[in-house]
Order: C-alpha cells, then structure tokens, then sequence
C-alpha cells in the first residue's frame, strides 16, 4: 500500500482540480497512480510533469524507440517496478523485446547512458562524446535534464510504494507467471540430472535382486 493516498477529484481544491482535469485531456484517461500520489503536493506534481514535453523532445533527438530504450535503461538501473513495467507494455505494444535486449550500437549507447546517469551519476567520456555527436550539444543536455526527471519518477514510485496500476499489474502478473514457468522448467531439466549421484546409490540394491531387469546395474 502506498505511504501516501492516492487522491481522488473529490479531495481536491480547485487548483488541484484544474490539474487533473487537464490530465484527463491530455491522456483521456483519469490520472495514474503516479500523479494521484503527487497531487497530495501540487509544486511537486508540476516539477515531474515536465517529464512529458522533455520526453517529446528526447524523442526528437532518438526516435521513439531510442526514447523508450533510455527510460527503460534508467528505469531498470533504479529497479523501479512500476516504471520499468511501463516500458516493457510499450515495447510489448510495439511488438518488441520487452527486456529491451534487441539493441543496435546507438541505443546500446543509449541504454549505457542512462544506466551511468541513473548510478554513476557521470559517464565515459568516449561515450559522451558519441552522444553529442549524434544530437549535438542540445540532444546532449535534453538527455541529462529528461534523465533527470526520469529518476525522479522512479524514486516516488519506489520511496512512497505507488501501486501499480491496473493495467500494469496484469502485465506485472503474466511476467511474473512466466518467469515462474521458466524456472520450473529450469529446475525440471537441471535438476533431476543433479540428483542421480544421490539417488541411485540407494535404488540400486532393490533393481538388482532382479536380473532380468534391462540396464539395473548400469
């Protein structure tokens, strides 16, 4: 449960109803989790909504994937559930690799950056270089100020334990099944080898007594 309450219209003044109002006609949809949580401080709420015209112009810069794949990258550096979520039903919805590995050198880079950003907090100069190569000093500096508030998305998702919304939980819950799928295959296929060495000594001497069993000694 998250350490805040994650605000209706109702509990609202009429600044902070002016705010979700233009959410829903933004999105056509009521505010996340996310922003309901951040509306209990409108200051706030305001500073992490410039997310989304930085957003557009780092999309500018990278293309759409190149977006998806340095949010992602940052995302995942800060083990944020819930926005690390969100880029994968977008790489979904794009019909991509939803742990973003299908990478090309330039998002490699991308994806390098926004890892650095999110834990060194500084990058490789040769990498940096390339950046601003590519979309020059103004890309370069949309990257860092995007990344900035990318961080900050995840740490209120992750400090306050904003609840995954709907949409995200089913996506949140299919991975999760799935990966328990895959490690009990894993175990079923790795496991059984593993335990022959302690196994046969004690079943050997009841197949034995018997000769005519096919292969009991082996």
């Amino acid at each position: 449960m998250a350490h805040v309450p994650l605000v209706t219209r109702d509990d609202l003044d009429e600044e902070g109803r002016r705010r979700w109002d233009a959410e829903v006609e933004r999105s056509g949809a009521d505010p996340t989790h996310m922003k309901r949580a951040l509306l209990n401080h409108l200051p706030s709420y305001d500073t992490l909504m410039d997310w989304y015209p930085l957003y557009a112009q780092v999309e500018q810069f990278t293309g759409a994937r190149g977006a998806v794949v340095y949010s992602f990258a940052i995302s995942t550096e800060n083990e944020c559930l819930l926005c690390t979520t969100y880029f994968r039903r977008s790489l979904k919805n794009r019909g991509e690799d939803i742990n973003g590995r299908d990478l090309d050198p330039v998002e490699e880079d991308l994806a390098a950056f926004g890892r650095s950003i999110a834990s060194a907090h500084r990058a490789d100069r040769a990498l940096v270089g390339r950046l601003r190569e590519r979309y020059g000093a103004e890309g370069l500096v949309a990257l860092v100020g995007f990344g900035i508030l990318m961080i900050g998305n995840n740490i209120v998702n992750s400090f306050l334990e904003v609840e995954l919304d709907p949409g995200l939980r089913d996506l949140a819950d299919e991975l999760a099944a799935q990966a328990a799928a895959e490690l009990a295959e894993h175990e079923r296929t790795h496991a059984v080898p593993a335990l022959v060495p302690a196994i046969v000594p004690a079943i050997v001497p009841a197949i034995v007594v018997e000769p005519a069993t096919s292969g009991a000694s082996a």
